[in-house]
C-alpha cells in the first residue's frame, strides 16, 4: 500500500495515527457490539412487537452484509481512500442507528423501518471493514502490529461492555421503548468518534484511480486450494457455533421471563469473557498453536450447548451457569477468533493480500450470519416442538436448537482433516474490530 507522499511518516506522527487508530475503534464498537453482540436490540425489537425470528435476524445482519459486501467495498475503497470511505460509512451508520430508534413511532411500521435501518447499518459496518484492514497495513509499523491488535481489540471491548453494563443499570428490571431509544441514540451519537479520529489519520493510502482488479483477485483466491478449504471450514464451524448467544438471549426473555436488566448483565458477561479471551488468544495460539485453539474451540463449544440443556428454569442456580456458559462461550469466540485471523493472514500471499482476506472474512460472515439467520427461521417457522422429554426432562424448543447446536459443531470437526494449520503453524494476523 502506498502512504501518502504529502505526509511522510515518521515515529512520532507513526505514534499519535496509530493512536488515533485505536481511539476510532473504541467509539466505533459502542452501536457494533450494542447490536450485534447484546440484548438490547433484543429487547426493543420485542418491545415495539417484531417477534422471535425478527430479535434474532437482527443480530445477523452484520455479518450477513460482510458476506456480500466487503469485496466490493474493498474495490471501492481503492477510489475514495480508505479515510473518506470510513468517515462516510461512520456518518451514515449514526444516520440509520437514529432511524431505528424512532422506528416505535412508525407505528404499525415499527418493526420494518428498524429491520431497514439496522440493514443500512449493516452496510455501513461492511463499508468501514473493508476500508479498516488496509488503513491499519498503511499505518502500524509491521514490528508493532502485534502489540497494537492486542491493545485495540482488549481496548474497544472494554469499552463497548462498559456501556452496555451501564445500560443494564439504566433500563431498570423491565425496560421501556423511551428509555431503550435513549441507548440507541447515544450509542449513536458517541460512533461519531470514529469519523473524528480516521479524518486525523493523514499516512492512510491514496485513492487509486484505477482501482482494484478484483475479478482476477478473486480468481486467485478461488485457486488458493488451503485458503478456500479453511473458509470453508470456517463457515460450517461457525454456521453451527454462533447462533447460541443470541438464542440464549431469547430464551431468557420469552421463557425463563428474567427481568430485563439482567438480561442486559448477561449480555455484558458475555463481552467480559470475550475481553478476557483476546490477550490470552494469542498467547493461546503462539503455545499451542491454531489446530490446538482450534480443537480447543470445538469441543468447548458443543460442551457448552450441552451445558445449556441444564437450564431449565429462573432460579438463582440456573441464572449463575446460564452467565457461566455464555461468558465462556465468549472467551472460547475471541480465542477462535485470533485463530482465524492468524490462519487467515498465513494463507493470503503478498500479491493478493486485500482480495484474499476478504475472500476468506467473506465465508467466515457468511457462516456467522447464517448460523444467526436459520436460527431464527427454524424459532419462527413452528417446525420445532414447544416441550419434549429427555429421559424424563422436560425441554423446549430452544433446548432443540441447543442440541442441533452442539451436533453441527461435533460434525464440523471432520473438516479439521482439511485444516492447513493441522501440518503447519500460523503466524499472528491483524483483526477487523468486530
Amino acid at each position: 500500500m502506498s502512504q501518502n507522499a504529502d505526509h511522510p511518516a515518521d515515529p512520532a506522527q507513526q505514534h499519535r495515527e496509530v493512536g488515533f487508530a485505536i481511539r476510532s475503534a473504541c467509539w466505533g464498537s459502542i452501536p457494533q457490539v450494542m447490536v450485534k453482540d447484546s440484548s438490547v436490540i433484543v429487547i426493543f425489537a420485542a418491545l415495539i412487537g417484531a417477534s422471535e425470528t425478527v430479535s434474532v435476524l437482527c443480530t445477523s445482519l452484520q455479518d450477513l452484509a460482510n458476506c456480500l459486501l466487503v469485496l466490493p467495498f474493498a474495490w471501492l475503497s481503492t477510489r475514495l481512500g480508505c479515510v473518506r470511505q470510513i468517515v462516510l460509512a461512520s456518518l451514515c451508520s449514526v444516520l440509520a442507528l437514529l432511524a431505528a430508534a424512532a422506528a416505535p413511532w412508525c407505528g404499525p411500521a415499527a418493526g420494518p423501518v428498524m429491520m431497514l435501518a439496522l440493514i443500512l447499518f449493516a452496510v455501513t459496518l461492511s463499508a468501514y471493514v473493508a476500508a479498516w484492514f488496509p488503513l491499519v497495513d498503511a499505518v502500524v509499523p509491521p514490528g508493532e502490529r502485534g502489540l497494537f491488535f492486542g491493545r485495540m481489540r482488549f481496548a474497544w471491548q472494554l469499552c463497548a461492555t462498559l456501556f452496555i453494563l451501564a445500560s443494564g443499570w439504566f433500563v431498570g428490571k423491565y425496560a421501556t421503548v423511551p428509555r431503550l431509544q435513549i441507548i440507541i441514540v447515544l450509542a449513536a451519537l458517541v460512533s461519531l468518534g470514529r469519523a473524528w479520529y480516521i479524518a486525523r489519520i493523514r499516512s492512510a493510502p491514496m485513492p487509486d484511480p484505477r482501482g482494484l482488479d478484483l475479478r482476477t483477485g478473486v480468481r486467485e483466491a478461488l485457486g488458493n486450494r488451503p485458503l478456500t478449504g479453511f473458509a470453508i471450514y470456517l463457515f460450517f464451524l461457525y454456521a453451527a457455533a454462533n447462533a447460541t448467544v443470541p438464542v440464549v438471549f431469547v430464551f431468557a426473555r420469552y421463557h425463563l421471563k428474567l427481568p430485563d436488566n439482567v438480561i442486559v448483565i448477561l449480555s455484558a458477561v458475555g463481552m467480559g469473557g470475550l475481553i478476557a479471551g483476546f490477550p490470552l488468544g494469542g498467547m493461546f495460539v503462539h503455545r499451542c498453536g491454531v489446530k490446538g485453539v482450534f480443537l480447543g474451540a470445538h469441543l468447548g463449544f458443543a460442551l457448552l450447548n450441552l451445558t445449556l440443556l441444564a437450564v431449565r428454569d429462573d432460579s438463582a442456580g440456573a441464572i449463575v451457569l446460564l452467565g457461566a456458559v455464555i461468558a465462556a462461550y465468549g472467551f472460547l469466540f475471541a480465542c477462535a477468533s485470533i485463530a482465524v485471523s492468524s490462519e487467515l493472514l498465513a494463507l493470503s500471499p503478498p500479491g493478493n493480500k486485500a482480495v484474499s482476506l476478504a475472500f476468506g472474512s467473506s465465508l467466515y460472515s457468511a457462516g456467522l450470519g447464517g448460523s444467526r439467520a436459520l436460527a431464527s427461521v427454524l424459532l419462527g417457522s413452528g417446525i420445532l416442538a414447544e416441550t419434549w422429554s429427555l429421559g424424563g426432562t422436560q425441554l423446549t424448543r430452544y433446548h432443540s436448537l441447543f442440541l442441533f447446536f452442539a451436533c453441527g459443531i461435533f460434525t464440523a470437526m471432520l473438516l479439521l482433516a482439511i485444516l492447513p494449520a493441522m501440518t503447519r503453524t500460523a503466524g499472528h494476523a491483524p483483526a477487523a474490530p468486530g
